[in-house]
């Protein structure tokens, strides 16, 4: 018997669980729904999951993307990778962007940041990435790479970037930005910057080695 006709009755047997437990039962009389923010997305249930999870066992690419605001990432590049090719993507965000604008309400600074925060959790759960935020001070337009560095310190923000690639070990570190007068505000440049310092400061053991006794070995 040929190995394939075995294959293909286990994968419909696999495909046919999945899809039973994966499925919502309708609701018993007098219960209320969950809010639509707690049910798992049309991507993340039924055959669309499974199908994304047999993309997951294709490959172990890993990406990680650092930009400075919530606004900054490139939703459709990060959905490509995570949901599309089965990349392990994450995005690491340096601020919560609470010293943008906002046309919307009359929301500023720490409410703002509260605002974005909750768009992009919303945002990179479609894309099906994981998402993790910085400890900087999204301080308003920041006209120079220097000026940044200066409200936040160089040394700072590359411990962190290196902490997260130490912690995540991507295969790819990449930015909205490259790091230079070309990306316009101060912070943008940063985050270009750092996606490119961390490649052999996460590498190096001499680079914060407090890191390294805490487990987080170079990469």
């Amino acid at each position: 018997m040929r190995p394939n006709a075995l294959l293909h009755p286990a994968l419909s047997l696999l495909l046919t669980a999945t899809l039973v437990a994966q499925s919502v039962p309708p609701p018993l009389a007098g219960t209320a729904l969950p809010p639509a923010s707690a049910m798992a997305l049309p991507y993340d249930r039924g055959s669309a999951a499974v199908w994304q999870g047999l993309q997951k066992l294709r490959t172990r690419a890993t990406l990680l993307t650092i930009n400075a605001h919530p606004d900054d990432e490139d939703g459709a590049m990060m959905a490509y990778e995570a949901r599309s090719k089965g990349v392990d993507a994450s995005l690491f965000v340096l601020t919560r962007g609470e010293g943008g604008q906002n046309v919307m309400s009359g929301d500023y600074w720490d409410q703002l940041g509260l605002v974005r925060t909750q768009e992009l959790l919303a945002s990179t759960g479609y894309e099906g990435i994981h998402l993790y935020f910085g400890r900087f001070a999204d301080y308003g337009f920041s006209k120079t790479l220097e000026e940044a560095h200066k409200q936040w310190g160089h040394e700072t923000v590359l411990r962190d970037a290196v902490r997260i690639v130490r912690i995540l070990r991507p295969m790819v570190v990449t930015s909205s930005f490259n790091g230079n007068f070309a990306d316009g505000h101060g912070q943008h440049q940063v985050s270009g910057e750092m996606a490119q310092e961390v490649f052999n400061a996460a590498a190096d053991p001499n680079m914060f080695p407090e890191q390294i006794k805490e487990g987080l070995l170079p990469w």
